[in-house]
């Protein structure tokens, strides 16, 4: 006959829960992020994405235009020159941000360096600047009467000139971005193993040896985090080249060296929703297919 109790030496029966309410508990924690992301992102991708298609100035009936919008921007001298401007303030800063933090980490970590704990925030105060007060520096500095053109001697329009102009705004990236892959690649190098190091010394190698055939190496997931990051900062710039060479009551840098960015909001401006959505979504293909070729060409391999 069946009783209550359990039998000596026996575990006693566990009351298990529901299947249904186990599988459940996990997605009512996460709930709160899948709502938010839902209403913040996917949502309004998803309405972007559509917008694109269609010729819409905020008001009225939008009208369906199919992929007009991006034929057009591709057919447009200003967007093809703000595409190539937008590269060269990818390409131009990437060598002297990636190798230059590197190398820097490395001087850093070394022994030639004097009182290595009060350069790292030197190198870093750059950084946490505000960019509103980095190019207010930085106009100082390059106007035509400014520190540079007194140094020189020189009497160059650094800021005028579209095409000294662009060297300025390549010159604010690395100064400011500079000491961020400096962290960066100083948190990398404390993950190479000191044994060896150690042991590629016991080998004969010298330091450069060392540096080229061991720490880089091991160094190359890093170095792919910081290229990437470099993309899709690069590509989606707007701050520095609009604060530093901005003129008039808008601010907005001249079409010669103008970024991206900026046709999205001359678009905005101009109530050309559609149009503004197809340099997005242009600029987010170009994101995808250059981050998945970099991922391509420097991952780790096996």
């Amino acid at each position: 006959m069946p009783t209550g109790t359990t039998a000596p030496g026996e575990a006693p029966a566990r009351r298990r829960r529901p299947a249904a309410a186990d599988r459940a508990a996990p997605y009512l924690f996460i709930a709160p992020f899948l709502l938010s992301f839902a209403l913040f992102f996917l949502i309004p991708s998803a309405s972007s994405a559509a917008l694109s298609l269609f010729s819409y100035r905020g008001y009225g009936e939008p009208d369906f235009v199919g992929l007009r919008n991006y034929a057009s921007l591709l057919g447009s001298p200003d967007f093809r020159l703000s595409v190539a401007n937008t590269v060269f303030y990818w390409l131009v800063p990437l060598i002297p941000l990636v190798v230059g933090g590197f190398l820097l980490a490395v001087l850093v970590r070394s022994r030639l360096t004097i009182a290595p704990g009060a350069l790292r925030p030197v190198y870093f105060v750059p950084q946490v600047m505000a960019p509103v007060a980095a190019a207010l520096v930085w106009r100082v500095m390059f106007s035509s009467d400014g520190v540079v053109n007194s140094l020189l001697p020189s009497d160059v329009d650094w800021l005028t000139d579209p095409t000294t102009g662009r060297w300025s705004v390549a010159a604010l990236i690395v100064w400011r971005g500079i000491g961020w892959y400096f962290v960066v690649f100083l948190a990398g190098l404390a993950s190479v193993p000191d044994e060896t190091l150690e042991a590629a010394t016991v080998d004969g190698a010298n330091a450069w040896q060392r540096l080229v055939h061991v720490t880089v190496p091991l160094m190359r997931p890093i170095f792919l985090f910081a290229v990437v990051i470099d993309t899709i900062q690069s590509l989606q710039l707007f701050t520095e080249p609009n604060l530093l060479l901005g003129t008039g009551t808008a601010g907005i840098a001249p079409r010669a060296a103008a970024p991206l960015m900026n046709q999205v909001v001359l678009n905005i401006q101009g109530g050309q929703f559609g149009l503004a959505s197809a340099v997005g979504w242009m600029m987010f293909a170009a994101i995808a297919v250059v981050s998945a070729i970099q991922f391509r060409l420097l991952r780790e391999r096996a």
